[in-house]
């Protein structure tokens, strides 16, 4: 679209005033002029992660020939240079993005290449854990110093290392719950960027690498009662889909929306998991102290994120009337009450298969409903999962088994073919429009 010649013909047609035109084209420079180049953006920072990869492989090839003196100092330069840079950067070019989020990526790979090579030189003895930790907490200034949302995507991904590492070390119990304070550093960043509605990729990329994260870690709180993981995973899960639908997603492409892709596949993913009679088994055979129950971290964050979609929940639908309501929405609750029903008898197995079967017609119908095939073959996905969820019981004869999949893949055929057939009587045929148009 050339904007000068479309808002020149705009003038002529006497559509929009020439202020109108010089206010439009004043508007789209400006933000031209704050927008980095997309290619500019990627590339940049890509050089920066290969320039960073490369010093590492070049000292690393003459690296056990060298004296200890001389490795000394090739770490201290090593780190130094950056740094340079960095303050190069801000004092010449902090405004511009590329220049921020390149020397800023480089410094954070530069910073973990240092402990590693002072470490190796004085034989510091260490584990993955620590090295995550002490390498995060000295860059996480760099978020905010260099407004770097590269550093700030790479900073998730090492706390999520840390938080993963501390799962695995029984010595380390006070590390599971610093991780939680640690994770939420980026975020106020993080939120002011969301609230200036920010269409840089890398910011975008957060809506992705946020969920991701979470979805990895939340079950470092698991501990005595890890039969409470699933209602606490499927709140989470019921709060990203609810983010999901914030305004600032309104109106975007769906796979810009990680909050809602994970919400609506983690949801999903959750209940065919639970639709195994043996999760349930579990639950309902245990024996269970009050006071341990309520103090134990899995019901504690069950609590919290419970509170945090609820609230969410309100405020999106305090405004809406029951015919807008949306069963994916509520589906936290609902599987609430089914743990709650498990704790005395593991038959909620049944009710769970039943919940994903009428989720999954209810996906069908709408898609039917808006002729949209991507909805109705997703409710068709969902149905076929369960039934190889449902394959997998020992007590069904294969018999029973194979008629299921019979049964999924007629199902398969024949609504994909009404859907095609009802568009077809809807669409108007180019024959019979006259060349007038009507």
């Amino acid at each position: 679209m050339n904007l000068i010649k479309d808002l020149t013909e705009l003038v002529n047609a006497e559509i929009i005033t020439d202020e109108t035109a010089r206010k439009i084209s004043d508007y789209y420079q400006g933000k031209r002029a704050t927008s980095p180049n997309r290619q500019l953006l990627i590339f940049g920072t890509a050089g920066a992660l290969l320039v960073g990869l490369g010093v590492m492989f070049i000292v690393a090839n003459q690296w056990e020939d060298l004296s200890r003196s001389l490795k000394t100092s090739l770490a201290f330069y090593l780190l130094v240079i950056p740094q340079l840079l960095t303050g190069y950067v801000i004092l010449k070019k902090y405004h511009k993005i590329v220049w921020r989020e390149s020397a800023a990526l480089l410094l954070f790979f530069v910073v973990g290449a240092n402990i590693s090579l002072v470490a190796q030189i004085y034989h510091i003895n260490g584990d993955p854990s620590t090295f995550c930790l002490t390498w995060m907490l000295l860059i996480a200034p760099l978020i905010y110093l260099m407004d770097s949302s590269a550093v700030s995507l790479a900073y998730f991904l090492g706390i999520m290392s840390y938080g993963l590492a501390v799962q695995s070390n029984s010595t380390n119990p006070f590390g599971k719950y610093l991780f939680w304070l640690l994770v939420t550093l980026p975020l106020p960043r993080y939120f002011q960027l969301f609230k200036k509605t920010s269409d840089n990729l890398l910011f975008t990329l957060h809506h992705w690498v946020i969920p991701f994260v979470l979805t990895m870690t939340l079950g470092i709180l698991s501990h005595k009662f890890r039969m409470f993981m699933p209602p606490a995973f499927m709140t989470m899960f019921g709060m990203f889909y609810l983010i999901g639908n914030f305004r600032f997603f309104n109106g975007k492409p769906i796979f810009l929306n990680g909050y809602r892709i994970f919400g609506l596949a983690g949801t999903i993913i959750t209940m065919l998991v639970m639709s195994f009679k043996s999760n349930w088994t579990n639950l309902s055979d245990h024996k269970y102290i009050l006071g341990d129950l309520i103090s134990s971290p899995e019901i504690i964050a069950s609590f919290v994120l419970f509170i945090s979609a609820s609230v969410l929940l309100y405020r999106q639908y305090k405004t809406k009337s029951i015919s807008e309501w949306k069963l994916i929405e509520f589906t936290y609750i609902l599987f609430w009450i089914l743990i709650v029903v498990g704790i005395f008898t593991s038959q909620s197995y049944i009710l769970v298969n039943l919940f994903v079967f009428f989720m999954a017609f209810l996906m069908i119908r709408e898609g039917s409903i808006r002729t949209n095939l991507g909805i109705l073959n997703f409710g068709m996905v969902i149905i076929a999962l369960l039934a190889i969820c449902r394959s997998f019981d020992s007590d069904l004869t294969f018999v029973v088994k194979g008629s299921m999949f019979v049964l999924v893949g007629i199902g398969f055929f024949v609504t994909n073919w009404l859907m095609l057939k009802k568009k077809n009587k809807h669409e108007i045929p180019m024959d019979n429009i006259r060349a007038d148009g009507k």
